[in-house]
């Protein structure tokens, strides 16, 4: 598992945004934070990411075509999905993210633990 990572964090809930980047600084590594896809697309050019966490329904451009973008921009990117089911079923969220990419999913409400587990199997392999 790498020592220094950098980790953009994606979610237009600053709650939500917040617990995951205290997840992510508890690894020991640097949280960058954006509020939509769109905010999330101009840090993913300006910044070496090697791990994303996304929330999948958000307003402007929302986690799955956000997703979709950056692993074409960057297919090397390992992608957590994170979804409090939005206007759709949570196995629909899903089939989505995995369907375009992301690595896993995680569900709200989470806990830190359960964050810091699904972190720790992502950064497995993570640049």
């Amino acid at each position: 598992m790498p020592e220094s990572l950098s980790v953009l964090v994606v979610d237009d809930d600053p709650e939500s945004r917040k617990a995951i980047r205290l997840g992510v600084e508890d690894m020991g590594w640097a949280a960058i934070e954006a509020r939509d896809g769109e905010e999330a697309m101009r840090v993913l050019r300006e910044h070496s990411l090697g791990l994303v966490v996304c929330d999948v329904w958000m307003p402007k451009v929302d986690g799955i075509s956000f997703i979709k973008s950056a692993l074409e921009a960057r297919p090397d990117l390992r992608v957590l999905a994170v979804s409090g089911g939005g206007s759709a079923p949570a196995a629909l969220s899903l089939k989505m993210t995995e369907m375009y990419g992301a690595f896993d999913i995680l569900y709200k409400p989470f806990t830190q633990p359960e964050l810091i587990e699904k972190l720790r199997i992502l950064a497995v392999g993570a640049s």
